[in-house]
């Protein structure tokens, strides 16, 4: 990947658009979709990210001679089917395609997710299974008392969509101590978009589902979108990290990103000054709000700050090379057991059966959320190693199994986290960061959302006209 100067990226501008280029802060996968979109519609671009790789959360690493991803990447041959294109056409039809399964962790056994029939007689009991089948009835029925506290326009809280969905019972069962463990508070904090999300996400998990997994990782779609941006005329700057905007007071009480501040080490200032016609923007609200409201005589009027804040939870990564018979061969298997410390186990051999055929070695990885300041968060590599090896066996893997090696990785604030109040909360952010009339955000940590990979693909079309309908 190319790292040029500020001014050698003026100086690409292309013969009719003759202003300064729009810079996209970060190359995940929506901020490398934006660039694309822009390209496109004919503006010249810089590409600007603080890490060493393109991908952001959804890049790929090399562990032990292979390419990993960091925990399981989904891609569904049931999405929109612009980005089911795009995905194969990046991948250079190098995927591997399997039927979806996915189990899940429930009172100490693994079952079926969702648990079928037999799965509930055997786990609960037959009273038991009774009990969460009455439940269930009687939410879909609609029963006086199945939906406490539902609003007549619609559930107020995550809560109250899924007691409607699946009954009282099997709430308190597996989803409350999931969202827990996942995302630190229970469904009746949480806002009813996280419940649409997981009922949504349901659908089709008996049908013919497949995963589309790039057998080169994840990863590998993000960097050959990244070099066909680059044989476009845009320019991709790895290691940029983003200091600082530039603004200017505009028309009617609005404001304008004039240029980017970049660390440039040895520089005599320390930083060099990127001129700009507009900017999107991956990077969380928090510095974006603190560097455009730095300038007093630059700062247009706004709202008050968004209130409650915008919460994120870190993913602790436990990768562990594995020799033998692993015996489990879920997808996803998903600790819904509130005594089970990790959350998510994956198995590389169940995503690329073809790339692992014939080896005698796998990967698993187990999956960790933190708030931060808890417990998980302190402990160091060498705890986290041991306590996902210790709960291998409650997750369906063979005593028999090997560990030859470890590997941890820490992603900070890499799962938003979908409270109550988060529409508020977004719409009082936007209100305050719209007042930049050139400035768009995208992606997970721009807006706050739980995009996805075929959402990022389409983000393009979401930019508007905080850049396309710019003068030049």
């Amino acid at each position: 990947m190319s790292a040029p100067a500020a001014e050698d990226a003026r100086e690409s501008t292309r013969p009719g658009d003759g202003g300064d280029p729009v810079v996209v802060v970060g190359a995940g996968p929506a901020g490398l979709a934006a660039a694309e979109h822009l390209l496109d519609a004919g503006l010249d671009v810089v590409v600007l990210e603080a890490a060493g790789q393109v991908g952001g959360l959804s890049r790929s690493r090399t562990l032990w001679g292979r390419r990993y991803d960091l925990g399981p990447h989904s891609f569904w041959s049931t999405s929109h089917p612009e980005s089911v294109a795009r995905w194969l056409d990046l991948t250079g039809g190098r995927v591997e395609r399997t039927a979806v399964r996915r189990a899940g962790v429930w009172r100490g056994q693994v079952v079926g997710f969702p648990p079928g029939p037999r799965d509930v007689l055997r786990v609960a009991g037959p009273a038991g299974a009774a009990r969460l089948a009455a439940s269930r009835a009687a939410a879909r029925a609609g029963a006086p008392g199945a939906r406490p506290g539902s609003a007549p326009g619609g559930p107020r809280t995550a809560e109250d969509a899924l007691v409607a969905h699946h009954g009282r019972a099997l709430v308190e069962e597996l989803f409350a101590p999931y969202t827990r463990k996942y995302l630190g508070r229970s469904p009746a904090e949480l806002s009813p978009s996280f419940a649409a999300r997981l009922l949504g996400s349901r659908t089709g998990w008996r049908g013919p589902v497949e995963l589309l997994t790039p057998v080169d990782g994840t990863g590998g779609v993000w960097e050959e979108l990244a070099r066909r941006l680059e044989r476009r005329g845009a320019r991709v700057r790895l290691g940029a990290a983003v200091t600082g905007l530039d603004t200017a007071p505009g028309p009617d009480g609005t404001g304008r990103v004039t240029a980017v501040r970049l660390a440039r080490p040895g520089h005599p200032d320390g930083e060099e000054v990127l001129r700009c016609r507009a900017v999107v923007s991956t990077l969380p609200p928090g510095p974006l709000l603190r560097w455009l409201t730095g300038a007093a005589d630059a700062a247009p009027a706004a709202p008050p700050a968004p209130a409650p804040a915008l919460r994120s939870r870190d993913t602790l990564l436990v990768h562990l090379l594995v020799e033998g018979r692993v015996g489990q061969d879920a997808h996803y298997v998903t600790a819904y057991d509130p005594s089970v410390r990790t959350g998510r186990l994956t198995n590389t051999r169940v995503w690329r059966p073809e790339t692992f055929r014939g080896a005698g070695r796998t990967v698993l990885c187990a999956e960790f959320w933190s708030s931060g300041d808890d417990d998980l968060a302190a402990a160091g590599d060498a705890d986290l190693v041991t306590l996902a090896t210790s709960e291998l066996h409650l997750f369906g893997v063979r005593p028999q199994v090997r560990i030859l090696d470890a590997d941890v990785l820490r992603l900070p604030r890499s799962v938003p986290v979908p409270a109550l109040g988060l529409e508020d909360a977004r719409a009082a952010l936007d209100a305050r960061l719209d007042r930049w009339a050139n400035l768009a955000r995208v992606g997970r940590h721009g807006t706050h959302t739980w995009d996805g990979q075929e959402d990022s693909l389409l983000v393009g079309r979401s930019i508007g006209r905080h850049v396309l309908d710019l003068p030049a």
